[in-house]
């Protein structure tokens, strides 16, 4: 490749990048103001200053921007639990943290959270992470640390809650044979629980929500000893 080809190339990259960023950022500023249901491909286009065709080039339809817009709430999630993690925490007390931590967001967005983990796109959660964060926004990680870092782009629950339980199995918390059991049936409460909180949401009482999920996530915790 000549050195205008290579120039020619990163033009036509950075204008990719470029265009990419004003959308997510257009999708986020619409997300924080009017909710995932108040999104159209049209309002979008018109505060990023495109044509809704455009949109298209890029991304795959107005749920898989969504996703790109929703990450901003993922990272709130994500520091907030870098405050609550102490460093003398066994591997259960890290467990129940992640979840308190984590619900306080998701009961309060339950809409972006759930389109986020349980949406028609969550299995490409990683990849939207990945190209949000280290192509579109690198300097959103500066000066995370790298722990933290890595809980940024993994995009899987699952994922996440595999490494913890693992070490719950080690440390005597919870029985082997039980292991893949509560990962599954968490992850299935833990749906179900933020997809009522979404249909139910102006009218549900968020802190009664949150003691509700507790006492069952505490139940199947003591079943799996």
């Amino acid at each position: 490749m000549t050195e205008n080809e290579r120039q020619y190339h990163a033009a036509l990259d950075n204008r990719r990048k470029r265009i990419m960023v004003n959308f997510v950022e257009a999708t986020r500023e619409l997300l924080q103001a009017e909710g995932v249901d108040g999104l159209s491909i049209r309002k979008i286009a018109n505060e990023a200053g495109y044509n809704s065709a455009t949109m298209y080039n890029y991304f795959r339809d107005l749920e898989h921007l969504t996703l790109f817009g929703s990450v901003c709430y993922l990272r709130e999630y994500v520091l907030a639990l870098a405050n609550s993690i102490k460093p003398d925490m066994n591997a259960l007390e890290r467990f129940r943290t992640i979840y308190r931590c984590f619900n306080s967001f998701a009961f309060r967005y339950p809409d972006i959270f759930h389109n986020m983990f349980f949406g028609r796109y969550s299995d490409m959660l990683e990849d939207v992470l990945q190209t949000y964060y280290y192509e579109l926004f690198p300097e959103e990680l500066s000066g995370v640390p790298d722990s933290i870092r890595q809980m940024m782009v993994n995009g899987s629950m699952q994922k996440r809650d595999r490494v913890t339980i693992d070490e719950m199995v080690r440390e005597g918390f919870i029985a082997a044979e039980k292991a893949d059991a509560l990962l599954d049936v968490i992850a299935a409460l833990h749906q179900n629980f933020i997809y009522e909180a979404a249909i139910y949401s102006g009218s549900i009482d968020v802190k009664q929500h949150e003691v509700r999920f507790n006492q069952l996530f505490e139940y199947l915790l003591e079943t799996a000893k």
